[in-house]
């Protein structure tokens, strides 16, 4: 049997095997070789499952709306699903308030109780294990803030965290949190209790203080909530820690697509081993009684591995996204679409029912999945996850390939095409577009470049991970303009002789020289992942798994989509043939889908057209493992 829905969590449950959550809300039994044992049914109108616990025999999950559903372990059926819009105390609502998106991890089972936030992030379920019957509804321990983990691993003292950074201590048995440490400036993925050392581990998404958006890893805290020590790893979030069973090791790592093997034999925070070349970020872990290590990545990959970081198999997923989507140099209907697997290419076709999309190429790069693509003559360049800087012309004709260092985030072409501003960890790398050769490297305070854009040929601007925006003219290494906006972007684009930058707070119009002019967030329940500004119209995908409309010039919110099926990763806007504009968004599902953008409403912002899918293929990677020295 094979798994179609992308994998969302894993936890390996002892004499059954290991235990997969999915995109579609269903969850999966496989043995320890990634063959599927048994799945459960799917789920009508099925949401991603993030929350994931099993115990006394059943498995219990929370959807991203904040649904609740319990499955019999011994055969995963369904026995019971709570609505998240009707669960709840009508009295702590807002006024025609509904559930919001959230990717909450955060389930606590004590004593035969189930404690969970709802839909409505204010509150807080408490449930009988045993029938699933709701107990009490009171407020969120963790105030405004989703629970995002609850750990009861140690015998009396419990350990909360939430999507805001902070950590509670106290107890599932009076539901009292008093004490309370902040860690982080986001999330706090994991909190796992280290036996050995009598101590609390925690994830970082973000960092704190001066390090906050610049590095970040994990950090120990005391049973008495005192914070000891931290080891900052990582340029990116870190999505989970764990300990082997017999705690000589912790594993940590996150969306650095590195997995990195803690030493636990000494109190001291020391990194053994890193096993890197992951088919994808890694977004959980789990650790079976035998110490074998399975690790998810986000695009649906298993991967086993021994206690040592040696591969042992994948599970070979077949899956697919659509990270980018550009138009050609020379004809807007001419698409580029970057993949899980390389560079697709679609046309926009008119027939009597209005635009379709045709995929003519698709092109298999063998390299990582390609992040960013950016059109120039002939054909497009593009970025991959495993370091590579490609050029292909139309019909896949490689001119050549470059490998950068660190992590490459984005890339764009110079109006005149001659030239490739590349976003990095490591800095802006700019290359000459004909032959690949590095020609400069821009650097913003030796930060990582998390975006990069043209506004001439002799203007390139540069964004870090940590909201820095700067201006370099070629002439000199030091920006001649630079904007501390204090949020961190996903992309960044020049239209109109304005700068548009899309993460952390939404889309921001910027007027260079000047700064922030306009912002669009309304509504969006987590970062920001692309936008368009066409026709008077704005639209802002985020990673919510939302696409919303606003007005550009009044700023008002003119149309929604909420309950898609995974992310929305790569806008643009194609034109009918009476020149009508057309939003086509490509998700992490390798579906485009189609949408009419009526102006004025007649048949509703985001009326669907199409959908069409692109084909879904095993990742190809190969593992390295680095022993550190003492």
């Amino acid at each position: 049997m094979e798994i179609a829905d992308r994998i969302m969590r894993i936890l390996y449950v002892g004499g059954e095997g290991l235990l997969a959550s999915d995109s579609f809300g269903r969850v999966h039994l496989l043995d320890d070789d990634l063959n599927v044992i048994r799945s459960s049914p799917r789920v009508p109108s099925g949401r991603p499952l993030y929350g994931l616990a099993v115990a006394d025999g059943w498995v219990i999950g929370k959807d991203r709306m904040g649904a609740l559903l319990r499955w019999s372990l011994d055969t995963l059926d369904l026995v019971n699903r709570l609505d998240p819009a009707t669960v709840c105390d009508p009295a702590r609502l807002v006024e025609r308030e509904e559930p919001t998106p959230v990717s909450s991890r955060g389930i606590g089972i004590w004593n035969g109780r189930v404690h969970v936030t709802s839909g409505y992030h204010q509150q807080m379920l408490v449930l009988d294990l045993d029938t699933f019957e709701v107990v009490e509804i009171r407020d969120n321990i963790c105030g405004t803030s989703p629970m995002e983990w609850a750990s009861t691993e140690h015998p009396t003292r419990h350990a909360i965290s939430d999507k805001s950074g902070n950590l509670r201590f106290g107890s599932f048995e009076t539901l009292e949190f008093p004490d309370l440490v902040k860690l982080d400036d986001g999330n706090i993925h994991r909190v796992r209790y280290d036996a050995r050392y009598d101590r609390f581990w925690c994830t970082q998404d973000f960092g704190e203080g001066e390090t906050a958006d610049i590095a970040n890893g994990v950090v120990t805290v005391s049973v008495e909530g005192e914070k000891e020590s931290e080891f900052l790893f990582a340029r990116d979030d870190v999505e989970f820690v764990i300990f082997s069973p017999d705690y000589l090791r912790a594993y940590s790592g996150g969306f650095d697509s590195e997995l990195h093997i803690f030493d636990n034999s000494t109190r001291e925070l020391r990194i053994e081993r890193t096993v890197s070349g992951f088919s994808h970020q890694l977004s959980d872990i789990t650790i079976s009684p035998a110490g074998d290590v399975f690790v998810l990545c986000q695009d649906g990959e298993i991967v086993r591995l021994t206690e040592d970081g040696e591969f042992v198999r994948g599970l070979g997923y077949r899956r697919q996204a659509v990270w980018d989507i550009q138009p050609s140099v020379e004809d807007p209907a001419v698409l580029y679409c970057a993949t899980d697997s390389g560079v697709a290419v679609a046309e926009v076709r008119h027939r009597v029912s209005g635009p379709t999309l045709a995929v003519v190429e698709d092109h298999q790069t063998g390299h990582g999945f390609t992040r960013r693509v950016a059109p120039v003559a002939g054909g497009w360049a593009g970025v991959s996850r495993d370091g590579q800087v490609f050029r292909m012309a139309r019909g896949g004709d490689r001119l050549w390939t470059r490998s950068l260092p660190g992590l490459l985030h984005t890339i764009a072409s110079s109006p005149s095409g001659e030239r490739l501003l590349i976003a990095t960890n490591a800095g802006g790398i700019e290359l000459d577009a004909a032959s690949g050769e590095q020609t400069a490297v821009y650097q913003v305070d030796g930060l990582p470049v998390w975006t990069a854009c043209y506004r001439s040929d002799d203007e390139r601007i540069l964004g870090t991970r940590n909201g820095v925006i700067a201006v370099f003219d070629g002439s000199s290494d030091e920006p001649r303009w630079r904007l501390d906006q204090g949020e961190y972007p996903k992309r960044m684009w020049t239209q109109d002789d304005l700068l548009y930058v899309v993460g952390d707070g939404g889309l921001k119009e910027l007027e260079i020289g000047i700064g922030v002019r306009r912002r669009w967030s309304e509504l969006l329940s987590n970062t920001a992942e692309n936008a368009t500004v066409s026709d008077g119209l704005v639209c802002v995908s985020s990673y919510g798994m939302q696409i919303a409309a606003y007005s550009h010039e009044g700023d008002d919110f003119v149309g929604f989509l909420e309950d898609l099926q995974d992310y929305p990763k790569a806008l643009t806007i194609v034109r009918g043939a009476d020149g009508a504009p057309y939003l086509l968004a490509g998700c992490r599902t390798g579906i485009l889908s189609l949408y009419l953008m009526d102006r004025p409403v007649k048949r509703g912002i985001f009326a669907k057209l199409e959908d069409r899918w692109l084909p879904r293929r095993p990742a190809q990677y190969r593992l390295a493992v680095t022993s550190h020295g003492k």
